[in-house]
């Protein structure tokens, strides 16, 4: 079996349904993908974060094991709490206001199962982060995470990015930008959204991102582009893939994290990069029809 390891931060979703009320579950954009990723896949998913101990947290690690999502390198804080989001949508498009101030995943990688996790991943297929990972993190939890995923990847372990930029959690966008340098030497697979991209360097293109990946070591690179059609580049090969339009969307919220999860899902069962994009957009065109970020599971 696969083994998957997932790192972020999961945080408390809020969403109002149709009687405008506000319903809890949680949601963030690594845990979306390793849900996505499970339930594509049959794999042994470890997520990686830190939580706390109060209530919520209990009922995170509850909705962790409904979704088969293993837990084995979670550590728990006293005096820390989940950060939370509420998801604010209009014609479809998702907006976000987060509180994340004490959040218990800024300890990401400085807690007790450090070394355990710096021992065990060595022997992982995959493992996968995206900027806000690493944007949430201390730089000591950055170093200890690069040193990690540096010596997996000398191992054989396929490490997969999605440079997810949201410019408030850095100080500004030259820290953002010296940060991502860093992160896209040591990865494999890029999984960037091309707005994310132009937001972070200006004006730029599918040509640049693919170049600035390249020198970078990076073998795999899946562009996504909103509503345009996707572009991939493997193999000294750069090819588009169409993208359906779609009408009367609910919530475009884990668009980007379920095809990240769909991806690599298929990727892992050896399909081909243009098979794995089209099996990803035929599940985020789904996703986007639920509210929320985690749409309920098919019954068998």
């Amino acid at each position: 079996m696969k083994k998957v390891a997932v790192i972020g931060e999961c945080m408390v979703e809020l969403y109002q349904n149709k009687q405008g009320l506000y319903k809890q579950t949680f949601g963030g954009d690594t845990f979306n993908c390793s849900v996505y990723l499970k339930r594509t896949l049959k794999a042994r998913v470890e997520y990686i974060t830190v939580l706390g101990e109060d209530e919520l947290s209990n009922k995170m690690i509850d909705f962790f094991k409904k979704q088969e999502i293993h837990t084995t390198y979670i550590d728990r804080l006293k005096n820390r709490n989940l950060g939370l989001y509420i998801i604010n949508t209009k014609k479809g498009e998702r907006t976000f206001s987060y509180w994340r101030g004490e959040a218990a995943a800024k300890e990401l990688f400085l807690t007790n199962s450090l070394k355990k996790i710096e021992n065990e991943l060595l022997s992982y297929d995959m493992i996968y982060f995206s900027a806000i990972t690493l944007a949430i993190m201390s730089e000591n939890g950055r170093m200890n995470l690069f040193k990690i995923i540096k010596k997996a990847r000398v191992r054989g372990v396929k490490i997969a990015f999605d440079s997810n930029y949201r410019p408030r959690l850095y100080k500004n966008s030259d820290e953002a930008r010296q940060i991502y340098n860093q992160a896209i030497h040591y990865c494999d697979i890029f999984l960037p959204s091309i707005d994310d991209e132009k937001e972070l360097w200006g004006d730029l293109n599918s040509n640049s991102i693919i170049k600035k990946a390249l020198d970078a070591g990076i073998s795999e690179i899946v562009i996504k582009c909103g509503k345009e059609d996707i572009i991939y580049h493997y193999e000294n090969i750069t090819k588009t893939i169409k993208t359906k339009q779609l009408k009367n969307i609910i919530d475009s919220t884990s668009a980007g994290d379920s095809f990240n999860g769909a991806y690599l899902a298929f990727r892992l069962k050896g399909k081909t990069i243009k098979q794995s994009i089209k099996k990803a957009q035929e599940l985020a065109s789904k996703v986007i029809m639920h509210k929320g970020a985690i749409m309920p599971k098919r019954k068998k």
